[in-house]
Order: structure tokens, then sequence, then C-alpha cells
């Protein structure tokens, strides 16, 4: 919970500069997409096993955005399909550390613990 806290922290920041921000909840499959308007949901869905591919999947054939923030501990398997827009990965203050990151296509940044 104190990691989506911080993730939605950020997203929040990202949206205040005039970024239009679709969030797509996942885990091994999407379960909900929405329009981030400025306030985190109330409920969440996901939060299982993580695979990477299946929001990629939908950047690429259905969304085509300009850019992917993918919010994640990075606890996952490389993903096999390449994302067509360039891709940030905002990795979890709990999560893989940069030693462990190299398999993820693209820039990646471990988000500091709020206190």
């Amino acid at each position: 919970d104190q990691e989506l806290k911080e993730f939605f922290g950020e997203l929040y920041h990202i949206w205040k500069q005039g970024a239009e921000i679709y969030v797509v909840e996942c885990d091994v499959s999407i379960h909900n997409q929405y329009f981030y308007k400025g306030k985190p949901p109330t409920v969440l869905s996901g939060r299982g096993g993580t695979d990477f591919n299946a929001p990629i999947k939908f950047a690429n054939e259905e969304y085509n955005p300009e850019a992917i923030i993918y919010f994640t501990d990075g606890y996952a398997s490389e993903p096999e399909i390449v994302t067509r827009k360039p891709i940030l990965w905002m990795i979890t203050s709990e999560g893989i550390s940069e030693d462990g990151w190299e398999f993820l296509p693209g820039r990646k940044v471990k988000m500091i613990k709020q206190i």
C-alpha cells in the first residue's frame, strides 16, 4: 500500500504538469484501465504475480501512447514483447536493485522511500 501511495504521488506530479495519463492496472493480465484525473482510485485490482507483457501489448496494439511509465517492484521475467514506445520503469523503493534490472528494456528509476 505504501508503494502504491508513492506511485500515485509521482503520477500526480506528472499529471499536474499537463500530461494525459492512462492507468492500466495489471498483474498477469489487465484488470482495470482508466484516465487518471488527479486522485488515486479507492480500490485497485491486480497485485498478484507479475507478467510485463499484457500492458506492453495493450500499448502497442490498442492505446498507442507517446510513452509508457511502468510502476513495478521488478520481480518478474523479462518481457517477451518489445515496446514500440519509450518506456520508463519506476522501480519501487523495496523492488529489485539496480544490479538486477538490466533485463528491463528502456530507462529505469529507483523510487526513493518516502519517510
